[in-house]
C-alpha cells in the first residue's frame, strides 16, 4: 500500500482540509471515494479501506471541516462555517479532483455512509456523469426527530448562527434513538449492536461525537439532509447510475430499515432499474463495522464496486 496524505482549503475559507489516499501496491481497477459520517472521521473506516486494497481500488477519504484531524489542527469541532450544506460538498468535490489529477482515467465510484451518504447524493446531484457508481451506507432517511419533531421554524429564526445550538434542537433530532432498544441501553448504542464497536466509538479522541453543534452546523445538516431525501434529487442523477443501499433493521438513522427501502423504491419510481439494497437483520447503524457481518458487507461493497467499474 502506498498513503498519500493531502490538504486543501476549504470552500469555507477557513480549514485546512486533510484527506488521504491510499493506493493498492498492483495497478489499481477503479476508485471509491469514502465518505464519513457525523462526528466521527475517516480512519475509522480502516478495516473496510484495507479490504478494499486488497481488492484492487484505491481509496480516498478526508476528515470533514469540524471532524477528525481537521478539527483536530483548527480547534474547530461541528462547525463548517456559513452554508454548511454546500462547504461539505464542494470540498468533497475538491477532494474528487485532486484524486483525478493522479488517477484520470480509472472509473469512479462514492461511498457515503450517515451523514456522509447525504453529502454523497449532494455531491452526485447533477453531476452524476462523473460517477460510475454510488454506495449509499447507514442511509440517512426516514429520521423520525427530523421529520416530525425538530422546530424548524425557531431553528431558521435564530440569530447567534455561530453560538452552539440549543440542546432541544439536538434532542428532538435524535429523539427515538434507542427507543427499541433494551432497558439500560446508552445513549449511542445505536451506533452498533457490538459493545466493542460502540465503546470504541465513544473513547475515540478525533471522534468528538458529543462536541456541541453550531446552529449554522445544524442548519446546514438539515438542509442537506432535505435535498438528499427530496424528489428533485431523483431526477437529478442520470438513470443508469448503479446504487447500492445498506443498512441494518435496528438502525434509527434509517427508519429501523424503512428509509432505505423508501429510496430504494423512490429510485425503481423514477427510472432508476440498477439499484441493490441489503438491510441486515438485527444489525444497527455501523453495519460495515458490526463484527459478525462486517466481511459480508465488505463484499457486498466490493462486489458491487467491481461491477460498476468493469462495466
Amino acid at each position: 500500500m502506498s498513503l498519500r496524505e493531502v490538504e486543501f482549503t476549504s470552500s469555507n475559507q477557513r480549514d485546512t482540509i486533510y484527506g488521504w489516499i491510499y493506493e493498492p501496491v498492483r495497478p489499481a481497477r477503479g476508485i471509491i471515494q469514502l465518505i464519513h459520517g457525523l462526528g466521527e472521521h475517516s480512519r475509522r473506516y480502516l478495516p473496510l479501506i484495507t479490504k478494499l486494497l486488497d481488492a484492487g481500488f484505491v481509496v480516498a477519504a478526508d476528515d470533514h471541516a469540524g471532524h477528525g484531524k481537521t478539527a483536530m489542527s483548527s480547534g474547530i469541532w461541528a462547525d463548517v462555517g456559513d452554508r454548511a450544506d454546500q462547504v461539505v460538498v464542494d470540498d468533497e468535490r475538491s477532494l474528487r479532483s485532486i484524486v483525478r489529477e493522479r488517477h484520470p482515467d480509472l472509473p469512479y465510484v462514492i461511498f457515503g455512509h450517515s451523514w456522509g451518504s447525504m453529502i454523497a447524493r449532494g455531491l452526485v446531484s447533477g453531476d452524476s456523469d462523473q460517477v460510475d457508481g454510488l454506495i449509499l451506507c447507514g442511509i440517512a432517511a426516514g429520521i423520525h426527530g427530523i421529520e416530525n419533531l425538530l422546530d424548524r421554524h425557531a431553528l431558521a429564526a435564530e440569530t447567534d448562527t455561530a453560538a452552539p445550538a440549543s440542546e432541544a434542537y439536538v434532542v428532538s433530532m435524535f429523539d427515538g434513538f434507542i427507543s427499541r432498544y433494551e432497558p439500560g441501553s446508552g445513549p449511542t448504542a445505536w451506533v452498533a449492536r457490538d459493545p466493542d464497536v460502540v465503546a470504541d466509538h465513544a473513547i475515540d479522541p478525533l471522534n468528538n461525537f458529543g462536541a456541541p453543534m453550531s446552529v449554522r452546523f445544524l442548519r446546514g445538516f438539515v438542509d442537506l439532509y432535505d435535498a438528499a431525501n427530496a424528489a428533485d434529487w431523483y431526477r437529478s442523477i442520470r438513470a443508469d447510475l448503479p446504487v447500492l443501499i445498506l443498512a441494518g433493521d435496528g438502525d434509527p438513522v434509517t427508519n429501523f430499515g424503512e428509509g432505505a427501502y423508501h429510496v430504494a423504491n423512490q429510485l425503481a419510481r423514477s427510472g432508476h432499474p440498477d439499484v441493490r439494497t441489503r438491510v441486515y437483520t438485527g444489525f444497527r447503524h455501523e453495519v460495515h463495522n458490526e463484527p459478525e457481518i462486517r466481511d459480508e458487507v465488505a463484499g457486498e461493497i466490493i462486489d458491487f464496486a467491481s461491477r460498476c467499474v468493469e462495466r
